[in-house]
């Protein structure tokens, strides 16, 4: 290897040895249980279907040279391939070898794979710590390498992202590239491994470059020097090339991240300060990670690392830099504003804390070889910080002696006692202190994975299970394969359901379900169907179930439904005798609307915003929405929409729209409304609708009245029976001192979540409104719809309840809409199929003639990017108001063909090669100076 970059091989041979030994008392249960790593949320909704998908597309490339066509309707209402992709499967070089083996294996790959990519991370932060660490005894190595490895970064990664373990194996190699560049004047290197991180994923490439500039700006400060032109003209190429090499992937997510759903979501979720609860966790947060990270901040360090870390602080001179960075990331950590920053400008995030894992392990390098400087005023600031840590875990576990942090506290107080033994006892051999490292290694990744050996508490499916999921969607069959012809398909994991609000999993059927769960969605479309309230709809996941109404999911092509038996059936989609499919029912539609067709109404957008959001569906059937343009229609099917009339208090007189202000009492008497009898609502959907929502949730003193005027109800209302005995442990005061104890760590924790429940006829929906510390799918509305089914007993009055789940103060508005599903939509969307053009579809492409009496507008419900282009007789494309292309059409005959292409795919092939082509001149040009030099 280059004299640069000498590493010596023993280090790496005993930590071979001690990783295999590691992962085996690690990763062994779940081999003799049957186990997989895959979880039960993210896992096989989204990484595991994404890796199967791709393994058949990467097969195909090899042994066809076919690449996957850019525009996929199985991905959605219909998706760029490259984009959706990208930020799983394509950038990612531990999913290629998935071309190796066969379906049957892939399971067991994807597990091997977890362990692989924590096994070279180690590998990696070896090589980059001999660098700077030369000549160091094995042992220091062995306690810095796995004190990177195993921390509550990876203790949730691995069973939850496993492609989130790859920065750990890019981060130390490209902070050692960039050293090796500004030291050595070598910048091969640094080229290959900024292409690593640019093509690997983007989300965590921009938090790596974060790190880069960082260590950067570090450099110089100590160097106490700035680089030369030169110097920083090659650096910037180095960074130029490897962005024009990675450009394929990297411009077509940059664009797809600009346009998505969650591209518009406030900086931080609106937050200022953490709550409380957090503030309280942090130093605990030192040496323990909690079960489900809150705001990402996984948590948990060796007790080693921690040390390592004061050990410097008191040497503040010494180690200024590393100060530095220890006090920027505790103000980080304080405030959301910069979680957010390091997350790309969204939700607050501290994913970024995996790249603190370097600096704090180079810094047990340190530790290791200055222990015998050690005093007792070090070790009483060891002892301080252990306390202050224990103090923090002792309140979020609500002040339990018998807390289930007990072990890494004592596992942090026997490091600091081993380490003052291996200061004052020569003899004490250092392996003692190595294995304690590994034992508190092993406890951080394992102790909140404890039950996932257990069947009924587990977080991860068992091998078994995933491969009969994988089988059963070979039974899903699209009904027209000449046409478009889409489905939505209920949930499949039952009882294994995690927090994904979806499966991925009819992504490997013939099926083209409208649902689908990724990062990165249609911003268009997201916002186009906004307006409709739906209230299972998230970034993420932006159709949700459609709240399961008519005439959305006939306008966007549903024609089959597969529901689970509590599902409620929109009234188009009648049941296919002895059709059942993996325990699901099918339904079918004769109403579903073309991918194409012809409106007859044209809506101006002022007029469509002052529809509700019922009329605003409903004019979905007939109408399109022309944004900028004036416009004198109006949707006839939208003035059929009628409004119940409704009323809280029998004695009062029904209205169209009722104020309601709940506030959480102990009153069991159920809070609702009544919906008055009308003919008019026979044959009608009907929806809620929930607008100007305002929740002040109660502060820590209201929630304990509550709790405990509900405490004193439930006593009240049991000595009233005379068949009760008397409750001798009836005490106020002790209910109060437990219920503090309980809940004084999650003060704040609601952070403005709640969920507002409602019942008709049968039916619960209900609308869950996330809170600012959900990552993901926080997404703050005001107004909902919420979808109460058929209308029943329309002839008698009905009292609808209403239920709420967190303790506060709920102001709304409610009305109740009605929405024709019988004869009149019958005829709209048969008059809409039968107008519609005929099209054919090929690769990347959509071509259809239609000829037209007078101008209009062919509409579509394909979404709408910029990667679509048309062309024909005067064809150009526009956004309609609901997310979805437009095509104005000339009077006469129009022959279209639309053509997509992915947004920035062919400029990132142009520049890859010019990339290469740069890259082999310089290359060439270093190689050629070399045989000039060693002539000489």
């Amino acid at each position: 290897m280059r004299s640069w970059l000498k590493w010596s091989n023993r280090p790496v041979i005993i930590y071979t040895i001690l990783f295999g030994i590691l992962s085996i008392f690690i990763f062994a249960p779940y081999y003799f249980t049957d186990t997989s790593l895959i979880w039960q949320s993210d896992g096989i909704a989204q990484h595991f279907p994404a890796l199967v998908h791709w393994q058949e597309d990467l097969k195909n490339i090899v042994h066809n040279h076919t690449l996957p066509t850019n525009w996929q309707w199985q991905i959605g209402l219909g998706a760029d391939y490259y984009q959706t992709f990208s930020y799983y499967t394509l950038g990612d070089i531990f999913s290629y070898g998935t071309v190796l083996v066969s379906k049957a294996h892939l399971i067991a790959y994807y597990n091997w794979m977890v362990i692989v990519r924590l096994y070279l991370a180690g590998i990696a932060f070896l090589i980059t710590a001999q660098h700077w660490f030369k000549n160091r005894p094995t042992w220091h190595y062995q306690i810095a390498v796995f004190g990177y490895i195993f921390s509550g970064y990876t203790a949730f990664s691995s069973f939850e992202h496993p492609f989130f373990i790859n920065p750990l194996i890019i981060f130390p190699l490209l902070i050692l590239a960039l050293d090796i560049a500004l030291s050595k004047q070598k910048y091969s290197f640094l080229t290959i491994m900024l292409f690593w991180t640019l093509w690997n994923n983007f989300y965590f490439a921009f938090m790596m470059m974060i790190g880069l500039g960082i260590y950067w700006l570090g450099y110089h400060v100590k160097k106490q020097s700035w680089p030369s032109w030169r110097t920083f003209i090659k650096t910037l190429l180095s960074g130029l090339i490897a962005s024009l090499l990675a450009a394929p992937l990297l411009l077509p997510s940059v664009d797809a991240v600009l346009n998505s759903a969650r591209s518009n979501s406030s900086i931080a979720n609106g937050l200022t300060v953490y709550p409380a609860y957090y503030y309280f966790s942090l130093p605990g947060n030192l040496i323990a990670n909690q079960t489900t990270p809150s705001f990402w901040l996984t948590g948990g360090f060796t007790a080693i690392n921690i040390i390592a870390i004061v050990f410097g602080l008191r040497r503040w001179q010494q180690y200024r830099l590393f100060n530095y960075l220890w006090l920027a990331s505790l103000i980080s950590l304080c405030f959301p504003i910069f979680a957010a920053l390091f997350n790309g400008g969204s939700s607050p995030s501290n994913r970024w804390l995996f790249l603190l894992s370097l600096p704090i392990s180079l810094m047990v390098l340190h530790l290791m070889a200055q222990l015998h400087t050690l005093n007792k005023h070090d070790y009483l600031s060891f002892f301080i910080t252990g306390v202050l840590a224990s103090l923090s875990l002792f309140i979020i576990s609500n002040f339990n002696l018998n807390s289930r942090y007990g072990m890494m506290i004592a596992l942090y107080f026997a490091s600091l006692a081993l380490l003052w033994l291996m200061q004052s006892n020569v003899t004490l051999k250092p392996m003692w202190l190595v294995l304690l490292v590994m034992f508190n290694a092993f406890f951080l990744v394992t102790r909140n994975h404890t039950s996932n050996t257990n069947p009924k508490a587990t977080d991860l499916l068992p091998n078994q299970v995933v491969k009969q999921l994988l089988h059963q969607q070979n039974n899903y069959k699209n009904q027209n394969d000449k046409q478009i012809s889409r489905s939505y398909v209920d949930n499949q994991l039952n009882n294994a359901t995690g927090i994904a609000p979806a499966t991925n999993l009819p992504l490997l059927s013939k099926l083209n379900n409208v649902e689908s769960y990724w990062s990165l969605q249609s911003g268009s479309v997201s916002h186009g169907l906004a307006p409709l309230g739906i209230s299972s709809s998230n970034p993420n996941d932006i159709t949700g179930n459609l709240d399961s109404r008519n005439i959305i999911s006939n306008v966007l092509g549903v024609s089959d439904r597969y529901e689970n038996p509590d599902t409620l059936t929109p009234s188009s989609y009648q049941t296919q005798t002895n059709q059942i499919v993996n325990g699901q029912t099918i339904t079918h539609s004769e109403n579903a609307y073309p991918l194409i067709y012809l409106p007859d109404y044209y809506l101006s957008q002022k007029y469509y915003n002052a529809l509700s959001p019922t009329e605003k569906e409903a004019s979905m059937a007939d109408s399109v929405v022309l944004p900028g343009h004036s416009s004198s229609d109006k949707s006839k099917f939208s003035q059929k929409v009628a409004t119940g009339l409704i009323r809280t208090d029998l004695t009062k007189k029904a209205k169209k729209k009722q104020h309601i202000t709940y506030k959480t009492n102990t009153d069991w008497l159920p809070e609702g409304f009544y919906l008055s009898p009308s003919k008019t609502l026979k044959g009608t959907e009907l929806h809620l609708e929930i607008s100007n929502i305002h929740f002040k949730p109660y502060h820590l003193k209201q929630q304990q009245q509550v709790a405990l005027n509900q405490y004193r109800y439930q006593h009240n209302q049991d000595a009233r029976n005379a068949q009760n005995l008397i409750d001798r442990q009836y005490n106020e005061q002790a209910f109060t001192w437990n219920w503090y104890k309980k809940n004084f760590s999650s003060i704040g924790k609601e952070i403005n979540n709640y969920t507002i429940s409602t019942n008709y006829n049968g039916i619960n929906n209900t609308f869950t409104q996330t809170g600012k510390s959900n990552l993901s799918f926080y997404n703050p509305k005001k107004n909902i719809t919420l979808n109460l089914g058929q209308a029943n007993s329309v002839n008698k009055e009905t009292f609808i309840p209403l239920t709420f789940d967190k303790v506060g103060q709920y102001d709304f508005d409610i009305q109740v809409k009605a929405i024709p599903t019988g004869k009149s939509f019958n005829k709209v969307a048969k008059h809409m199929k039968q107008t519609a053009p005929s099209y054919t579809l090929n690769d990347n492409q959509l071509s259809t003639s239609v000829t037209v009496d007078k101008p209009r507008i062919l509409a579509t419900t394909i979404p709408y990017s910029h990667g679509w282009t048309a062309k024909g007789t005067h064809a150009n494309l526009i956004k309609l108001g609901n997310g979805f292309i437009g095509i104005p059409l000339t009077t006469g005959k129009n022959n279209i063909n639309l053509s997509y292409h992915t947004p920035g795919g062919h400029l990132g092939k142009v520049s890859f090669f010019i990339g290469l082509l740069i890259f082999c001149l310089t290359f060439i040009v270093r190689l050629f100076k070399r045989l000039v030099i060693s002539q000489k």
